[in-house]
């Protein structure tokens, strides 16, 4: 790899050696000649000055171009507007994109109470059950290609419900709670005994135990849900499903909120 000494600077006060003279200056026998550098050419280079007069003149016909093809005015109208809801187009008829039966939550659940019969309850998350007290329930269907519903209570296990800080109270016969047709408007807001629904039909009985509960105290089998009494046509189209909620000698309390896991009266779609 070639190497860089230092320059040495020229001291003035330094007198060369004998012999340092025929190092530093050219020998005497050599007579020293000047070497005459052409003068720069004066010809301007042709081909460069060529090439940049295409150039500019290239430039300029782009510019008329893109000048032509912008519209003095600018419309943003014709510009894309950007889509505020990115891939709805792809979610298509819910009723088609529906591939498994749904867990549906009431909207309107009131109490009613039978000591208190001028009393009037609007609709909440608080669910009581008495001898006294009874809860009626409304659904809006819509249409569904599962035609088959029914109804049924869904209670986690304490582990469960401690962790999503979900309790309840009960006591007495919880095996046995009514399920009952009753007539009802669209629209079930509020309610007191002596304006609740009537009664059409008891649809069946279900039990408030968390699932593995239920089926040992029960005997249920495999596909138990399909034999439930509480079990009705459903989805072909668009309806509204009221039912009251009641029990003999029972006594069960809790808050039904919509969150996982579920503590709840719901209604239950099957193939």
């Amino acid at each position: 790899m070639a190497s860089y000494s230092p320059l040495q600077m020229h001291d003035l006060d330094h007198q060369p050696e004998d012999g340092e003279d025929d190092i530093l200056l050219p020998s005497k026998h050599i007579t020293s000649g000047h070497r005459t550098m052409d003068p720069p050419s004066k010809r301007p280079d042709w081909t460069a000055l060529g090439l940049q007069v295409i150039a500019v003149i290239c430039a300029c016909a782009l510019y008329n171009i893109a000048s032509v093809s912008v519209p003095g005015k600018r419309d943003i109208q014709g510009l894309r507007q950007p889509n505020q809801f990115p891939g709805i187009e792809l979610l298509g008829d819910p009723e088609q994109k529906q591939k498994a039966p749904m867990l549906f939550f009431p909207s309107a659940m009131v109490r009613v109470n039978k000591a208190l019969p001028e009393q009037v309850y609007t609709s909440g998350s608080h669910v009581i059950l008495s001898e006294s007290d009874s809860m009626f329930f409304q659904w809006h269907l819509g249409r569904s290609k599962f035609t088959s519903c029914y109804i049924d209570s869904i209670v986690p296990t304490i582990e469960d419900g401690l962790a999503a800080n979900k309790t309840y109270t009960s006591s007495g016969s919880i095996t046995e709670i009514q399920i009952w047709n009753v007539t009802a408007p669209e629209r079930m807001t509020s309610l007191s005994w002596n304006t609740r629904p009537r009664r059409i039909a008891l649809m069946g009985t279900v039990a408030f135990l968390p699932e593995k509960e239920k089926i040992e105290q029960l005997g249920l089998e495999d596909g138990w849900q399909s034999q439930l009494a509480t079990r009705f046509s459903c989805g072909k189209e668009a309806s509204v499903i009221t039912v009251e909620v009641a029990c003999d000698n029972c006594r069960i309390e809790f808050e039904q909120l919509f969150s996982i896991p579920p503590l709840a009266f719901d209604l239950m779609e099957i193939g």
